[in-house]
């Protein structure tokens, strides 16, 4: 979508952009290949402030660029590596929460009991994933590349899952994936000190050969391990540790060939002292440099990253991760000048489940609240606010794409401010037909008329009240979380309670993960 000859009023915004942010790094030769210098400014000399919002300036500027995107890019195609991975990237961890469950109101238990009543599988069940697949499809917010967990048990026995098959649900994901133009890297994250997930992501290349076809398969391994997290000392303790974890990296890098890797960092892995006054990186020596952080020599192993910046305002953002960007962007991004990987991606995550610490989730309560929306400090925790924050920091980092942490976390689950995306745009294949020992819901279940007229607003965070949005849509929050409305009336026709079902469009109400209407 990016014009190489943008037209002249184009190429003024541009320059406008540019005028006002600009990330400069140089490029020096080593071991006979072309490697980036750390950024030539101080990474952390940017002051917070206490607001996520974009400056006026910049807001006309990101709303030109949204709404012509043929002619306004502000980077040429010549600068452009990324292709197919031009949108977002999702985490699919295996439980999704679900806020329509009367149990929980809401509100995330704390602590949170995952195979309870408040959350369902993410992608196992054909409804589960016509909610994913509706959630990638939002237009001009595409995901286009997702880092799916629950594979591991379903692969370790030379590609196949426990009882010896090419397991049926992950062909079926894999399929619908390609046929969306979706990406799948199968996810691990064991995090222990023997980075375990080395030995485990070549797995995904027995699928591919055993049960894979041009239809179905992985295209890439996606690793979150988080160890170097306890072993990030700067006082000589940690380092041999550090290397250690270098090391592993680079074998499961190895281990996932010819799939790509990806890497999930924090943003301070690059820095001993992270704060603007006392600021200084944490370099290591490892494959035969001396003046590389371990946040860079991480990205060098990796064929594609996304950066933990833990906060939920774009500035913040901008700011923790403009250090990895410039590096990154020296070295795999439009700043190289040595060929790359099509499927190389610089990935800033926001997280979207619910943190004690408000600051650093865009979820719209903390952990531990007993409402559905809480105050906090800093940030517009909403999907709107989490998309203008990614918005922000491409300003300054153009070819930079959102990450987000996860979904059902708070992403697509009609939570306050976060709207639950139900309508696939393309068909899912036909579920497999229920075993026999389970009887079929009844063909013949009765059939709600739709009402005429939407009830007025009223208090969405009330589990009593949401019974006014019976026979409609869930309830949708309009930008207060105790002001909002029922949604449109299901179609004419629509599946009641107990009516079979496939998609939740088939039901007046939604499709459950027993395929039975509620």
């Amino acid at each position: 979508y990016m014009s190489r000859d943008p037209p002249r009023e184009s190429r003024d915004l541009r320059e406008i952009i540019n005028e006002t942010t600009t990330t400069t790094t140089t490029t020096t030769k080593r071991n006979d290949e072309m490697r980036p210098n750390r950024p030539t400014t101080t990474p952390m000399a940017t002051t917070t402030g206490g607001g996520g919002g974009v400056p006026g300036t910049a807001a006309l500027l990101l709303a030109l660029l949204r709404f012509f995107p043929s002619t306004t890019s502000a980077v040429d195609a010549s600068d452009a590596v990324v292709s197919s991975n031009d949108g977002y990237a999702m985490y699919v961890w295996t439980h999704a929460f679900d806020a329509s469950a009367p149990e929980c109101g809401g509100v995330y238990p704390d602590p949170a009991d995952k195979d309870g009543p408040c959350f369902y599988h993410s992608w196992e069940t054909p409804a589960a994933r016509s909610r994913l697949w509706s959630s990638c499809e939002i237009p001009g917010r595409e995901v286009s590349r997702i880092f799916l967990s629950d594979v591991k048990g379903r692969v370790e026995h030379g590609g196949r899952n426990g009882v010896g098959e090419c397991d049926p649900a992950l062909i079926d994901l894999l399929t619908e994936a390609r046929a969306r133009g979706v990406e799948v890297y199968g996810l691990y994250a064991v995090s222990d000190a023997d980075f375990s997930e080395k030995d485990m992501v070549g797995d995904l290349n027995m699928f591919n050969a055993e049960c894979g076809t041009a239809e179905a398969r992985f295209d890439g391994a996606s690793v979150n391990n988080e160890h170097f997290t306890s072993i990030k000392s700067c006082d000589g303790t940690d380092d041999e540790a550090q290397r250690d974890f270098l090391d592993n990296l680079a074998l499961a890098r190895d281990g996932a060939a010819p799939l790509p890797l990806h890497f999930s960092v924090s943003w301070n892995w690059e820095c001993c002292s992270c704060s603007s006054s006392t600021y200084r990186p944490r370099r290591i020596e490892w494959g035969g440099t001396s003046d590389e952080t371990a946040l860079y020599h991480m990205i060098d192993v990796a064929d594609s990253v996304d950066v933990q910046v833990a906060w939920n305002t774009g500035s913040t953002m901008e700011r923790r991760a403009a250090a990895p960007y410039a590096y990154w962007d020296a070295l795999k991004g439009g700043g190289s000048s040595t060929s790359t990987s099509s499927t190389a991606a610089f990935y800033v995550l926001a997280y979207l489940n619910p943190n004690a610490d408000c600051r650093l989730s865009f979820a719209p309560h903390a952990r531990g609240s007993s409402a559905a929306a809480d105050a906090c400090s800093t940030g517009d925790r909403t999907e709107a606010g989490m998309y203008d924050a990614f918005d922000e920091v491409m300003l300054s980092q153009p070819l930079s794409r959102g990450g987000l942490h996860y979904m059902g976390g708070v992403y697509s689950t009609g939570m306050p401010g976060w709207p639950a995306h139900l309508s696939p745009s393309a068909p899912s294949p036909p579920p497999p037909s229920p075993p026999s020992s389970t009887p079929a819901a009844p063909t013949s279940s009765p059939v709600s008329s739709p009402p005429t007229a939407s009830p007025l607003p009223f208090d969405c965070t009330s589990v009593a009240s949401r019974g006014e949005c019976d026979g409609y849509e869930p309830c949708e929050w309009n930008g207060n979380p105790s002001n909002g409305s029922c949604g449109d009336a299901p179609p004419a026709g629509c599946g009641a309670r107990g009516a079979a079902c496939v998609l939740d469009a088939d039901c007046c109400k939604v499709c459950r993960g027993n395929d039975k209407c509620s």
